[in-house]
């Protein structure tokens, strides 16, 4: 599939080169550009910075969509408050990313907008023979076959339009960049090479027919034979791996990046000093607030979260342009030398970008002494994607809780009971029991998973009473005991996307604050007639919806949202100070799950999504 990116970051457009290799892209540094690559060529997504030379990236998606342009366009910019986000929805945008991103978080929401665009089902399939856009894996009978990015290409386009004849010529235009000219050899010997992959797959045929004088085409499809068919368990990419990669391409980006990270902060140094003798140009300005604005992008990226935000706060300041500018002279001077200072300390990011690939995964608190045990828990988890710390008693993990201070607590525990035998001990089970609850009370709660060497009526009820969340018996493998985890985690709080529609705005305000300890990813919208923009951009686990507000009520919403069978599951709840009999009756008729009263107490609210949560979690498994 064929994307163009409109930025004008070199560095960023080197990064997504590197990481979106299943795609042909096609890079240009401004609006303009983008309006002729745009209108020339046939893209399925286009990728758009706000801040753009010459027409910016709202301008440009305006004026895509007024010429008829209705595939995905994807905004990235740094500016993250509603009003902007809503701005960019009314311009057309179908997504909206913050910089700075996590490199694989925009390759889902690309996989996802590409998804959405298409009408079939994404798993595309040739009778036995799979391939899956979601992890660009292709499977024929259960055996993943290994293809290059431009064969994986190949196949995907051929699948995706099913009998329709592909010359030359239309192979090129949609696979490869437009920058790049590749001669028909190199396209026939692509194709060769597919074909013969999938021979030695075991395919019975070719998929692609040759048409003489016109082009190649898939043949019509066979049926799967399903009788006899030999269905192994397919195994996903490893999760180590895929990480090792991502880091190494940002490191070796960086590498590139440094000088022109040390150009920029030069620009910023002599804006500096023509403020400080007296006089900054409006086009020195212009430059200074374009190198902070890139430098706040881009070090983001790379891991440095704290540089970003300091480079955030001097474009900030130089976008003011108020008359009494000395104040704002010493806060740019202060803030330029803590980023130096920071920069300087941390010039080596690799730690850093390590740290932001796992910034998302969730963390396994594990409290067992059994190394060998613990040693295979480590190596399953890590395959998964989970952190993990592990601590050999109660004492050593309240030691280590103690010692976290702003960082975050742990997702999930899984901690070990010795009931029987010569590790049993009454004072050791008391401390791992008072622990257990020490977890339950706390705000949000931290479910405890036990693996016991019995399995009583009278131990299970002793651990339920204590807030145990799940109870395993030994002997347990290590991927059992993760795979068990991971159904623990799925019902956490932490990254579910929850949006709220309320025209109460002093109420909006105020929610993010009461939530916050439970870690949802919060969007708010004040004005229903965005909402159903808002809602496909942001795709929620859960929604929230105030009953009375002005132009559109909350049932009304949810009554139009429950007449599309893709939002029939969404887990929705209602806000009002009504709660009366009729009113009761009339939500549940609308579609919704619950009516949540007027005054709202966090944890309340907190309680109910997460309720509600874990029911739809249920319904989809």
């Amino acid at each position: 599939m064929r994307l163009l990116i409109v930025d004008d970051e070199e560095i960023l457009i080197d990064i997504l080169q590197r990481t979106l290799k299943n795609y042909a892209l096609d890079a240009v540094t401004d609006g303009e550009q983008g309006w002729i690559y745009g209108s020339t060529y046939p893209y399925d997504l286009i990728i758009l910075d706000w801040s753009l030379p010459k027409l910016d990236g709202l301008s440009l998606c305006r004026r895509f969509r007024k010429h008829g342009y209705h595939m995905p366009i994807l905004l990235l910019t740094v500016r993250n408050s509603s009003p902007e986000k809503i701005r960019a929805l009314d311009a057309g945008v179908d997504d909206y990313l913050c910089k700075p991103f996590d490199v694989e978080e925009l390759a889902a929401r690309i996989r996802a907008l590409l998804r959405r665009s298409n009408s079939r089902s994404p798993l595309l399939s040739w009778g036995d023979l799979e391939l899956n856009p979601s992890n660009c894996q292709v499977i024929y009978q259960g055996h993943s076959i290994l293809l290059t990015a431009k064969e994986y290409q190949l196949l995907e386009l051929f699948m995706r339009h099913s009998q329709e004849v592909f010359g030359i010529e239309d192979i090129l235009e949609s696979l490869w960049p437009s920058v790049e000219y590749i001669s028909e050899a190199t396209v026939r010997s692509h194709l060769r090479n597919l074909r013969k992959k999938l021979k030695l797959a075991g395919l019975p045929e070719d998929p692609i027919e040759t048409l003489r004088g016109r082009g190649y085409y898939l043949k019509p499809r066979p049926q799967n034979n399903k009788l006899g068919r030999n269905f192994l368990p397919l195994q996903p990419e490893d999760k180590a791996d895929k990480q090792a990669r991502h880091l190494a391409a940002l490191s070796t980006a960086w590498n590139r990046y440094r000088n022109k990270c040390h150009q920029q902060l030069a620009i910023l140094e002599e804006a500096l000093q023509a403020w400080k003798n007296g006089y900054l140009s409006p086009n020195k300005r212009k430059e200074a607030r374009l190198s902070a604005h890139n430098l706040a992008g881009n070090l983001g990226i790379f891991g440095f979260d704290e540089c970003s935000q300091l480079a955030r706060e001097l474009e900030e300041l130089l976008q003011k342009t108020v008359q009494e500018e000395k104040g704002q002279l010493l806060s740019f001077q202060t803030i330029f030398n803590d980023l130096l200072v920071q920069l300087a300390i941390e010039d080596n990011p690799s730690h850093k970008i390590s740290s932001r690939l796992t910034k998302h995964c969730p963390l396994l608190l594990v409290i067992d002494d059994d190394r060998n045990f613990t040693e295979l828990l480590s190596q399953k988890a890590i395959s998964e994607g989970i952190q993990m710390v592990v601590v050999p008693t109660p004492e050593l993990a309240r030691t280590w809780l103690e010692g976290l201070q702003d960082r975050l607590l742990p997702n999930a525990v899984l901690l070990r009971l010795s009931l029987t035998g010569s590790r049993a001990n009454s004072k050791d089970l008391e401390e791992r029991l008072s622990l257990i609850a020490e977890f339950k009370l706390l705000v949000p709660s931290i479910p405890v998973i036990i693996i016991a060497d019995r399995d009583h009526f009278r131990d299970r009820l002793l651990v339920a009473r204590h807030g145990g969340a799940l109870y395993l018996k030994q002997p347990l493998l290590a991927s059992e005991a993760i795979s068990f985890c991971q159904k623990v985690l799925e019902h956490s709080s932490w990254g579910k996307k929850v949006m709220i529609v309320d025209d109460d705005v002093e109420l909006l305000r105020v929610l993010p604050d009461l939530l916050e300890p439970w870690g949802f990813k919060l969007t708010t919208l004040d004005d229903p007639r965005q909402f159903w923009e808002v809602l496909q951009a942001v795709n929620p686990d859960l929604l929230v919806l105030d009953i009375e507000m002005p132009y559109l009520s909350g049932i009304e919403l949810c009554k139009v949202l429950r007449s599309y069978a893709c939002w029939s599951r969404l887990p929705v709840l209602y806000l009002s100070i009504h709660t009366g009999v009729d009113m009761r009756d009339e939500v549940f008729a609308s579609g919704a799950d619950e009516l949540v009263p007027k005054p709202i107490v966090g944890k309340q609210l907190a309680d109910r999504i997460l309720h509600h949560l874990a029911d739809s979690n249920i319904m989809s498994n």
